[in-house]
């Protein structure tokens, strides 16, 4: 008796997420909390964190998020890259450009690198400062790991396994599926 596969079945297989993926999920979950945190604590974790800067980390997260949660890398990694330039800009010239003083945002105490870059609406401090570039470093770590494990012009081995799935050209399944037949033909053939 020949077992005969049904080549229309509907096949589920388990997302996997690459680094860079992980990453902006992890950072976008971290930045959302941060900003709505922030929204009732000004001065959470030693930040500066006014409406605005709030509001900024709540967008930077949720962008974060969909490119985490995208189907291809690709998207992840372009977020990470911008981002992680940025938060590295913002990190660098906070600690340049920042002087001495007392910020107007969460009643904080003085701060030796402030940079009020929109005084009483957007000011950043030295902690703001050290949370970018931790940022900065996350994101644009994620992007060189993804961006040297890929393959095929910048698409990783995951996203190419994911294009083979969908398509119906599922080797790993076709040869499970082959070998569960020719056992089938081979038992039958020594009965």
């Amino acid at each position: 008796m020949a077992t005969i596969m049904n080549s229309h079945q509907a096949h589920s297989y388990r997302s996997t997420r690459s680094v860079v993926q992980n990453t902006c999920v992890g950072l976008g979950i971290f930045l959302v909390l941060t900003g709505l945190i922030g929204l009732l604590i000004p001065g959470f974790m030693g930040m500066h964190l006014s409406m605005t800067h709030n509001l900024i980390h709540i967008v930077s997260g949720a962008l974060a998020l969909w490119a985490g949660f995208a189907d291809e890398s690709r998207r992840a990694y372009t977020l990470s890259v911008v981002f992680g330039s940025l938060y590295g800009l913002l990190a660098i010239a906070g600690f340049i450009i920042g002087v001495p003083g007392y910020p107007g945002v969460g009643y904080m105490a003085a701060d030796q690198y402030l940079w009020r870059v929109i005084p009483n609406i957007l000011e950043y401090g030295t902690m703001d400062h050290t949370v970018h570039l931790i940022l900065s470093a996350a994101f644009l770590l994620a992007a060189y790991s993804w961006k040297k494990r890929s393959k095929d012009g910048g698409r990783s081995i995951v996203d190419g396994q994911r294009r083979a799935d969908l398509m119906g050209r599922d080797t790993f399944r076709s040869n499970i599926s082959n070998s569960k037949i020719d056992r089938t033909t081979n038992f039958e053939g020594k009965l």
